[in-house]
């Protein structure tokens, strides 16, 4: 399959102003994509100070939209808005996510409802929006963020867990759907990386996977990801150590022994049993 080449094409891409989304827009522009950025409204300006180092740095065109997408008709006015000011996207990344620690009916419900919208609802809306631009056009790609955090039980952030092993099932199966239509579903599963997401709900600093396997930069990770997207890798782990542990060793390992230690390594060094 021939190379994407985003030179010239309009990408976009949720939770923009920071983290991943933020790195991965800076791949994108590097590459000469032009750039529709999402945040939240609080994190407008933030937002329109990035669009607008790239636009400085890299003499691309950017757009903001900073819209919550949690509200009932986030996804909705984004579509309509990206549509309206840029048309349809080449391609599009679902990235914006959440996650809710703690053991599951200890959490506020809530708390767990907001992971599942904002991980598995919201970018199914996405994809249910966007999808019929993009295959009445002919071309393009969906990158869904997901996780190596779907590929095994992930206890005590159960919800985030269920929410990336949902979403990759989805890509999956919407990707073998659009067969023939020029418009494809990939899914980057990375490991642990540092962003806000790790100083959330009470999540702990000292967690004992850290210690296993360390955590990655947004750059690292945005740095892999988008030779992975330019040759339309279906599921793409980066990392040798993340394909061995959460790929290979819990496809050959027995289920008992991948949730005993699951249950082990995904709590504190200093949390009670």
């Amino acid at each position: 399959m021939e190379r994407i080449r985003f030179e010239g094409k309009t990408v976009l891409v949720t939770g923009a102003s920071s983290g991943i989304g933020k790195a991965l827009s800076l791949e994108f522009a590097k590459r000469g994509a032009n750039l529709a950025l999402g945040s939240l409204p609080d994190e407008k300006d933030i937002l329109s100070q990035w669009a607008a180092e790239l636009v400085s740095q890299y003499h691309i065109t950017t757009w903001t939209f900073p819209i919550d997408l949690l509200e009932e008709d986030g996804p909705e006015r984004l579509h309509q808005e990206v549509s309206n000011t840029v048309g349809t996207p080449y391609a599009f990344v679902n990235n914006a996510g959440t996650v809710a620690y703690g053991k599951f009916w200890e959490k506020p419900w809530e708390r767990q409802f907001m992971t599942f919208q904002l991980n598995l609802f919201v970018p199914m809306k996405l994809m249910h929006l966007f999808l019929p631009d993009m295959v009445k056009k002919g071309e393009g790609t969906i990158y869904n963020t997901c996780s190596v955090s779907g590929l095994q039980p992930t206890p005590f952030q159960s919800v985030y867990g269920a929410t990336k092993a949902g979403l990759e099932s989805l890509s999956r199966a919407v990707r073998t759907e659009l067969n023939g239509t020029g418009v494809t579903v990939c899914a980057l599963c990375p490991p642990y990386i540092d962003t806000r997401l790790l100083t959330m709900d009470g999540y702990p600093e000292d967690l004992r996977f850290f210690t296993i396997s360390g955590k990655k930069s947004p750059q690292w990770l945005a740095k892999k990801a988008l030779p992975a997207f330019e040759k339309r890798k279906l599921i793409y782990v980066p990392g040798v150590s993340a394909k061995l542990i959460h790929d290979l060793l819990v496809r050959l390992s027995p289920r008992w022994m991948v949730d005993m230690v699951s249950r082990f390594a995904l709590q504190g060094w200093s949390q009670k049993p």
